[in-house]
């Protein structure tokens, strides 16, 4: 198999030109000819040179739209800048179909290779359909060329604005997840990494002293400790100190009470 030569750009007659046998896509030719009327040929037609013929390997249905336009001066004028201008393929003048094709060599593999893939493609892709939005956005109210009608603004913006609403919605009707506060603290997950999650209320006097506990217990006391166990040693700590304040116990009798030994 040979890979696809590039040989000349070369406007050709249309009568010159003929299709891929058997080309599976059915391309939206009045689409393209809007365009082609609007725009001019801003893309060459692929053409393979062999056995005295030509034969177009992507841009079938430019030709057929060139072909539906026909010879001669269509009448068309295009509103451009609210100025007049003649139509991009026969300007208005007295004009026989021709194609700007870029001409190629190749065998019959590579030939069906690039009809397919050039069919495949632009199936495959996709759109970010914001920015989609923010382009058509830009051209006020003339669509004329580029496919898109005067409603597909319009009906793209509620797709965009749908799809938000139910990604919002999903948002906050998804479960909390297992073991949370929020699903009663229960453990997640099973065996001797089980963990259980628990919320604390202070105010914020007593959750910034708790704070200061973790910090220091973990700079001095417990530098090597996993998170959890410094947790607990600062709320142990904490709590001391609480019932401290709270009760007018000595601190003695309160860490032996916390240590769980009778008095």
């Amino acid at each position: 198999m040979s890979q696809a030569t590039y040989q000349r750009t070369a406007t050709m007659p249309l009568a010159d030109l003929r299709p891929f046998p058997g080309n599976a896509k059915r391309g939206h030719v009045p689409g393209i000819l809007e365009s082609l009327c609007t725009n001019g040929q801003y893309r060459s037609v692929i053409v393979r040179e062999h056995d005295g013929q030509f034969t177009i390997l992507a841009g079938n249905h430019t030709t057929q739209a060139i072909a539906a336009h026909g010879p001669g001066d269509c009448g068309l004028t295009i509103k451009i800048a609210g100025e007049e201008e003649p139509c991009g393929l026969c300007g208005n003048a007295d004009w026989q179909p021709v194609v700007r094709c870029e001409v190629v060599t190749c065998d019959d593999d590579t030939a069906l290779k690039i009809n397919l893939v050039d069919n495949k493609s632009s199936d495959d892709g996709d759109y970010d359909q914001e920015a989609l939005a923010a382009l058509l956005g830009n051209l006020g109210d003339d669509y004329a060329g580029t496919g898109y009608g005067e409603t597909d603004l319009d009906d793209l913006l509620a797709a965009i604005d749908e799809a938000a609403q139910e990604e919002a919605e999903l948002e906050d009707d998804a479960p909390p997840p297992a073991g949370s506060a929020l699903d009663g603290g229960e453990a997640a997950g099973s065996g001797k990494d089980e963990h259980a999650h628990i919320t604390l209320t202070y105010s914020p006097d007593t959750r910034d002293e708790a704070a200061r506990i973790i910090d220091s217990l973990k700079e001095r006391a417990y530098p090597d400790s996993d998170p959890s166990t410094i947790v607990l040693n600062a709320l142990r700590t904490l709590t001391v100190l609480l019932d401290l304040r709270d009760r007018k116990a000595p601190l003695a009798s309160l860490l032996i009470e916390a240590a769980g030994v009778d008095a």
